[in-house]
């Protein structure tokens, strides 16, 4: 009963220490751009990728120009970028951020349009002091299986646009592995990886809800197909 209470009291901080971290989701296209002729994409024929959001209408331009929208989501931890659609996939433009023309203009993302072509703002929340990824948390004793081990970040960094949930594991193969993922429920999104010759290799990921009627855990689980180390990742999506 103990170890139940206060498992559940280390799940509640968590999340409340979430819920004040969480990005603002105001993606209303209310800005316009400061070039070329505004267009509608159409992002089944043309998918973005799954971890960013998009923020702006598109914009086709004749040539090629530097193109500028309002970001001012860029100052409370997003990081966007302007990408080229080529193909029907988007290619990443190298974008600046800035205020323009000053501090009493407003915050900008940027980029150089190679040529004539259509583009859209697109980005995903980075906040390095997110309480999720602080390891201290007992959560139902976290991992179900195997051994856990702490993960440099800087030394085997993941994607840019995910950020490291708690401490990584090392199991053998043909293991379902599964962690708690408290925040889940509040628009994460969960990968599972394998540490691979320095890079990050994703696994099929699910996630829900795991337990007895008055104690669920919202999990995320994957199923290792080799010996190695792995780790749950996650980024924003809503």
């Amino acid at each position: 009963m103990k170890k139940g209470f206060i498992r559940l009291t280390s799940i509640t901080l968590l999340l409340v220490l979430m819920l004040v971290a969480l990005p603002t989701s105001a993606f209303a296209f209310n800005g316009q751009w400061n070039t070329g002729t505004t267009v509608t994409v159409d992002f089944e024929a043309n998918p973005a990728p799954s971890w960013l959001q998009i923020f702006s209408d598109g914009v086709k331009t004749d040539g090629a120009a530097t193109i500028c929208y309002p970001f001012p989501q860029a100052l409370d931890n997003w990081k966007g970028n302007i990408y080229q659609l080529n193909n029907h996939k988007w290619v990443k433009l190298a974008t600046t951020t800035k205020w323009m023309p000053d501090t009493e203009g407003a915050y900008t993302a940027c980029a150089s349009a190679p040529a004539a072509g259509t583009y859209v703002l697109m980005g995903y929340y980075s906040n390095p002091f997110a309480p999720t990824q602080v390891s201290m948390v007992d959560l139902s004793e976290g991992w179900n299986t195997g051994v856990s081990v702490d993960i440099d970040p800087e030394r085997t960094p993941g994607p840019e646009w995910l950020q490291l949930f708690y401490t990584g594991v090392k199991v053998g193969k043909n293991t379902k592995i599964c962690h708690p993922f408290p925040a889940g429920p509040y628009g994460w999104t969960a990968e599972i990886r394998q540490l691979k010759n320095g890079s990050w290799v994703k696994l099929p990921t699910t996630a829900g809800y795991v337990g007895t009627s008055d104690e669920n855990v919202y999990t995320a689980c994957a199923t290792t197909t080799e010996t190695g180390t792995f780790a749950l990742f996650g980024y924003w999506t809503k």
